[in-house]
Order: structure tokens, then sequence, then C-alpha cells
């Protein structure tokens, strides 16, 4: 485990003086206390004993005081300016690092834990949208130094006493001084009370101690923060391959049945292909004769094929009529891979009608179609207005229904994703760019338990992630190559060795360390060629008797352990892994070691975890697993009621004083499971493999 250094931790201290008072901590907790992202104008309940612990763990440094119980809740409403807030409490922009140092200066983190991943744990944990942090923070460069144990508490006192801190009552504020009412309480401390004080407050937040929704507007439920919010009109999901950009427009617009639209931009898009042309349609006609010089049907011939030319529509037409004949619920249109086609070319002068109004979201600058589109828009039966109803006709504006002029509707989403690990094959200019709102998706744990199996051993899939993203970064020093957690599909919860191969190292080779296999170290490294060559894509293949292609799994296990991830468990000669009192760690030399003040305790089996739970307080465990931040299932690893997800699975229940713990986890999620409870009730374990 890691931690950060004293000498880390006192610079942050001295960073923030001259722009964090101990107001913008309370504004910060607050943040914390609402358990999802900020949106302005939308009501949220703050989860005070969150807020209340937040407060005295970050500047109490003697035991745990009092903490806020007065049985009611705060209840706060951000402003359209919420994230500029800390741009304003000091001479300057606080250092991001300097917050999330000393907010997380007692935690203990995974050994590679690296400045990126800090970044996202602080935006999910302070429900800070990441797109907006840059707007709140200095986000420059800052020395962050980790060291392997935890300085003593007395040690810091100490540090700060030298810089001018008053450390005598064992606790500090943002100024070097002392206070005297405990952070939590409330009403009287100087975290949130001076948050009530002052009108300039009122430009950035709300805050009140009564359900003012419910009491004063439109008696809006807001016991539930993550209720449907007005989506965003023109919005692109970005990040690196797999992490869940279609995915979350498929939970947000097809699981709920929305009406929508998709298509897919590539080289060959343009114009036509998205919003419609001309094109040739067999249609079947009455046999003609002539008669003089009349056409007359020919009695009894069956109808002739022939080829005439009609206007076709595509995705973007069908979508906008489509919005425009059903304006009382959201309509979308999703554009895969938008980074993949020529933008300027494919909207062409729709890329005026990008230009939204934010009240109405109506166009604010309309286009008059070509006479093509017009005629469509009257004559079609099927997609245009000619079979609109009275009602749905009077809900439409004259000149859009005569179709003399093109706006967008309000109720039109236009969504897309784009893969950063694909270079654009067309630039996409500012202006462009400009026109939409960007929705960054981080690579995360998708929490799916997914393992990887290659020559009857097992892996940790986002272990796997973590090792070859940080290697990916400190390799290219690119982001855009990185895997996210679904790059590619378990069955059963298993990526089999083919599929890792052929998706997986076939993309590493070929995508990410083409230019850099000497640059990457020992990963390519062969160590049963006595040559010491490069462990090349084609040595993961060998022709088997049938003659085909078959995956040596050797060079799997062989690059695995390259890169340093760890086998999972222990496994039977069917490959099925060993749950329950099979050792924590493989490696027999390493155990999880927790040292409480009066004893350590060696955790090797079931047995010593549970001994670690009941010694901190199952009470304890049980408060923290209920925050799910570590799960097996998504269930809860210390519970009061028993899920069913548990006992159907691998896993299973122990019971010890009405309390029903998780029998069967890893080492590594007691790793990250532990100093959870440490670090919200101080208890200053030292938690780390030895």
């Amino acid at each position: 485990m890691k931690y950060f250094s004293i000498e880390t931790v006192v610079n942050a201290y001295k960073g923030f003086q001259d722009c964090m008072t101990n107001k913008s901590w309370g504004y910060l907790a607050i943040l914390r206390g609402c358990k999802s992202s900020i949106r302005p104008s939308v009501p949220f309940e703050v989860d005070m004993d969150m807020v209340s612990n937040f407060l005295e763990n970050i500047f109490n440094l003697s035991q745990t005081k009092k903490k806020y119980e007065s049985g009611r809740s705060l209840y706060v409403v951000f402003s359209n300016k919420w994230n500029l807030y800390f741009n304003y409490q000091g001479k300057y922009s606080p250092n991001l690092f300097d917050i999330i140092v000393w907010a997380y200066r007692r935690k203990a983190f995974h050994d590679g834990i690296t400045k990126e991943k800090l970044f996202q744990l602080f935006s999910e944990e302070f429900n800070i949208p990441i797109g907006v942090i840059s707007d709140c923070f200095n986000v420059g460069p800052k020395e962050v130094l980790f060291v392997d144990t935890l300085y003593s508490e007395s040690d810091l006192q100490a540090k700060l006493n030298q810089i001018g801190v008053n450390v005598s009552s064992n606790n500090i504020d943002a100024k070097k001084a002392s206070y005297v009412a405990s952070p939590g309480e409330i009403s009287r401390g100087p975290f949130i009370q001076t948050l009530y004080a002052g009108l300039d407050i009122t430009d950035y937040i709300l805050i009140l101690q009564s359900d003012f929704y419910s009491l004063y507007g439109e008696g809006k439920d807001i016991s539930n923060n993550n209720k449907e919010e007005t989506k965003n009109l023109q919005q692109i999901f970005y990040g690196a391959p797999g992490t869940g950009k279609s995915n979350t427009i498929k939970c947000e617009v097809d699981q709920k049945g929305l009406p929508r639209v998709r298509t897919t931009f590539h080289p060959d898009s343009d114009y036509s292909t998205f919003v419609g042309a001309y094109k040739p349609t067999s249609v079947e006609v009455p046999v003609m004769t002539i008669i003089g010089k009349e056409q007359i049907p020919v009695v009894n011939a069956n109808p002739e094929k022939k080829i005439v030319y009609e206007f076709v529509p595509q995705a973007f037409l069908k979508a906008y009529t489509g919005a425009w004949k059903n304006q009382d619920k959201p309509f979308f249109l999703i554009i895969e891979e938008i980074n993949r086609g020529n933008c300027a070319q494919i909207f062409g002068d729709l890329f005026q009608l990008l230009d939204r109004n934010d009240e109405t979201g109506l166009s604010d600058y309309p286009i008059s179609p070509d006479e093509d589109i017009q005629k469509f828009l009257l004559t079609d039966k099927k997609y245009g207005f000619a079979a609109l109803t009275e009602e749905q006709r009077a809900a439409i504006p004259e000149e859009v229904l005569s179709g003399e002029l093109m706006i967008l509707p309000k109720n039109l989403h236009i969504w897309a994703t784009m893969n950063t690990s694909d270079q654009s094959l067309f630039p996409i200019d500012s202006a462009f760019k400009r026109r939409w709102d960007w929705q960054y998706m981080p690579i995360s744990d998708g929490k799916k338990g997914w393992q990887i199996k290659a020559n009857g051993k097992r892996y940790d899939w986002w272990q796997f992630l973590q090792k070859m993203n940080d290697k990916i970064g400190s390799t290219t020093n690119s982001e855009d190559k990185k895997l996210g957690y679904f790059f590619c599909k378990a069955k059963n919860g298993v990526i089999d060795a083919e599929t890792f191969v052929g998706k997986v190292v076939f993309y590493i080779w070929n995508d990410v360390f083409k230019d850099f296999a000497e640059e990457a170290g020992d990963l390519f490294k062969d160590s049963s060629d006595t040559q010491n060559s490069l462990l090349s894509f084609n040595k993961f293949y060998t022709v088997g008797m049938d003659g085909k292609a078959k995956v040596v799994e050797d060079k799997v296990e062989l690059f695995l352990q390259n890169l340093g991830v760890d086998e999972v468990g222990e496994f039977d000669s069917d490959g099925e892994e060993v749950i329950g009192d099979s050792d924590i760690e493989s490696d027999s030399r390493r155990v999880l070691n927790v040292e409480f003040e009066d004893e350590n305790i060696a955790i090797k089996r079931f047995p010593q975890y549970l001994q670690v739970l009941q010694k901190i307080g199952l009470d304890k465990a049980e408060a923290v697993a209920s925050e799910k931040q570590v799960s097996v299932l998504g269930c809860a690893l210390v519970t009061k009621d028993k899920e069913n997800k548990i006992e159907e699975s691998q896993y299973s229940y122990v019971e010890v004083d009405g309390y029903f713990v998780v029998k069967g986890i890893k080492g590594k999620v007691m790793l990250s499971f532990l100093p959870l409870i440490s670090d919200k009730y101080n208890l200053n374990l030292k938690i780390a493999y030895k």
C-alpha cells in the first residue's frame, strides 16, 4: 500500500493557505454529501453524516468529536455558476492536488496509484463532473510523493507547528489557527454555519434546513437525486475504447423505450447518406399499350417492374420529422463513431441548425431546404408531414410545416460517440466542437468480476487493465490508446485465451505498441527464447492437428506474468476456482497484514479476516459495506440481510453476531475494503502485504 508522504501533506497545507477557507471546505463537504453528480437547478438532499465525517476527518487531528445528529437534513440547489465558487475565495484558485492530498491524507492507496487515478477518484467522490473540474480548480502539475508507511499524527502536528500552525487543541483550520466548535456541529461550526450568512453565497448555492421544493414549490420528490433530468440536446460521449459510451446511450435511450434513429459515420458517409437523396427504386406498374395517342392498360396482364427515382430519407430527416410529429416526448438521433466521417461534408448546411437557443431548445438560425427536401416534407406519407393529424399540424410552426424553413425542434436530441483511440480520418474544427456538450467517459472498474482464463489459471481482468493502462501511459505518453472495462466481453464472467489474444493482444501489439515494442521493456520479453527475442504477436498462435490456428496459452500466461498480473485463487484439475478457505495470496511468502495498536493479525485464511472485522466492530464494517464502494456481484461484503446473488454464486455467507459476512473474497478485495473502514473511523490501521 502507498500513502502520501508527510512532506507532501505539509506542502499541500501550505499550498491552499491563501485560497481556501473553512467555508470553502464546508462547500466541498456539501458537494460530497450530495451523492450524485452536481447539476444546476436540481434539488439535492445532503447526507449530513457524510458531511460531518468528512469535516471531522479533514481537520480534527485527535479522536472523532461530536457528530451531527439533529435528525434534520440540509437541502440545496446549485446555481448555474456553482463550479466557479472556489475561484473567488482567496488570492487565486486552489491547486487540485493540494485539495486531494489534504482530503485523502490518511488514505491507503494501491501500489499502482497515479495522479490520473487520484483525479478520477476525486471527481467521483465529490460529485464534480470530470469535464468541469478545471473550472473549479487549478489543475496544473504538482509534485506528489508516496511512501510505504503512514506517518504518525504526532509527527504531522510537529511538522505543522514548525510552519506556524496552532495545534494546541489538536485541531486546525485552513488559516493556521485552532477552532473551538467541532466541525460536525453544523449549526455553529466554522465550516457550514458561515455558508448561511451573506447574500453572496446565493450566487452559487441555496441552503435551507427545510424541504423547500415540497413546501413552496411543485411538491417534487427530492429523496432520489438520480431522477431523470433534462437531457442535453447535443452531446458527444468520448473516451477510450470499452468505457461504455454506446452502453450509456443504450441505458438512457433504448432501455427506456424512447424513440430514436441510429446511424454510424464512416469515411464514405456524406450529406446524401445522412440526410437523404434521390435513389433508383424498383416499383410495379401496369403493362401499358398505345392506341392512337393514348396509353391504355393491358387487360389481365401481370404488372411489370420498373426502375424509378424516388427521394429516400436517411437518419437525419427521419429523426427531424419524427421529433416534430411527437413533441410531447424526447426524440433521439444517435450517431456512432462521429469522428470517423467528414463532419463538415456530412452535415453541410445543417451545421447552422446546431446553434440551439438555451431557453427554447430551437435552432437560432433556420435554413431553407432545397426543393427535393421541401417536396419530401410536404408529400411523403410515411416520414413527411403529409400524414399528420390536425392536432399534430397545429403544434408545428407554419414555416416549418410548409417546408420553407428547417428548425430543429426542442425535443430533438443529437447524441454521438467518439472513440479517442481512433484518429479522426477528417479534422473536426472548433466551430463544430463548440456546438456540442462533451461527456468524458473515464476508465473505471465495471465491477463485473471478470477474469481472464489461460493455461488452467485465472487472472483478474480489472487488475490487468490497471497495469496495462499504466504501461500504455508511461510508454506512449498517450491516454487515447488505453483500454476500458468493456473493451471485450466475457462469457459467464470469463474471457478465454482465444478471445483475449484475438481482441486484446492483437490491439495492444498492432495499435498501441506498434512503434514502442522496445520501449515497452519486459512486456514483450519471450523468456523461452534463448535469443531473448520479442514475444511478437505470431508467437501467440500455432497450427493445430486440424490445420487451424490455435492459441498458445503458455504465451498468454507469460504475457500476463510479464505485466505483473497476479493469479487469482487456486484451481482444481478442471480449472474451476476453489473458493473459501484457500490461501488469500497465491504467493505464500506474502500475507495481508493488519496492524492494530495492540496486535498484528496476518490474514492467511478467512478466519483471520473475520477476526479483523470483529476486532474493528461488525457494526462499523456493515456501515461502510452498505456504501458498496467495494463489493462482489454488486452486494455488500457485510450485511444484516442476505442477498440471493451471493447464495446463488461461488461465494457464501458466514453469520456472526447477527451480521452476514461474505466468504470467498480475495486478498485484493480485503485490501480495498479494510482501509475504507479505517479511514472512516480514524482507526489508523496499517494494512499491507508483507
